[in-house]
This record gives structure tokens, sequence and C-alpha cells, in this order.
């Protein structure tokens, strides 16, 4: 995995990824202050969340942190039911936080826009792809059979 990480960037992106990048892009310039990425497990969602911080002033954290150190925050990991993204708004308000890119696999209760990274078969051939290309174990690439 850490070979992933390091080798996050736009360039390995599916379109599908580059859509969800775009539509967060677009949410963050219109003010919004919670943006829901989701969709199934292993669908990249993760891997975009690291091209979005390498690309910008994003702070990427895996679970809710206690103290976050950019006003623009991506939360890995979240759970989607309304306790934990009141929760979440709470968090926000007492932080100071500006943007939050909430990442779950079901949409969220709650957090609105929602960003749906739903990827068809060709998604997957493409990241099978960039992991030979990057060196990767492909038998333990994302498939949609996992889904």
């Amino acid at each position: 995995m850490n070979t992933l990480k390091q080798a996050a960037s736009g360039e390995l992106l599916t379109d599908a990824q580059e859509a969800a990048l775009t539509a967060i892009k677009d949410h963050r310039e219109d003010d919004a202050k919670f943006i829901n990425l989701h969709g199934p497990q292993h669908a990249g969602k993760t891997f975009l969340c690291w091209v979005l911080q390498q690309d910008s002033d994003w702070a990427y954290y895996q679970a809710l942190p206690d103290n976050a150190n950019t006003p623009t925050t991506i939360y890995d990991h979240g759970n989607p039911d309304r306790r934990a993204t009141r929760k979440l708004r709470n968090h926000a308000s007492i932080n100071g936080l500006a943007t939050i890119v909430y990442v779950t696999e079901r949409p969220a209760e709650e957090v609105y826009p929602r960003v749906e990274l739903s990827p068809a078969e060709e998604h997957y051939s493409e990241i099978a792809s960039n992991w030979a290309d990057l060196g990767l174990d492909l038998d333990t690439a994302p498939s949609p059979i996992q889904q």
C-alpha cells in the first residue's frame, strides 16, 4: 500500500475517479462545507483522496482527529449514520474547519452534497493496468468481484 500511496497522482486516476475529483473541486468552489464521497469498498476512494491531498491544501485523516491542522480536511472511513454525521458537524464548528470531504461506503445521512464513485467494469481494468505499471501484485488488485 505504501508504493501505491507514494505513486498517487492524477495520471493514475481512472475516468470514474477523475469525474469524482472534478465534482469535489466544483463543490468546494461553490463553498460547500461538507462533501460526502461515497462508493463501494475497493472502488478507489482512498486513492482519490491521496491524489486530492497531494493536489491541494487538504489534510488526510483515516478517522476523525482530535485536532485538524488545516481548514480543508478529508476524513476517510467515515460512519454514514446520522449520529456520526452530527458529531462531524459539531467537530467542524468547534475546530473552524472550512470544508470536509467525508468518505463513506454508503451515502452519509445529513451530509450534502454527495459525490458517488460508482465505477463500471472498465474502471477495474484501468486500476489493474496501473498496478501492473507500478509492479504491484495483480492478485490483490481491486476488482468488481470484491464488491
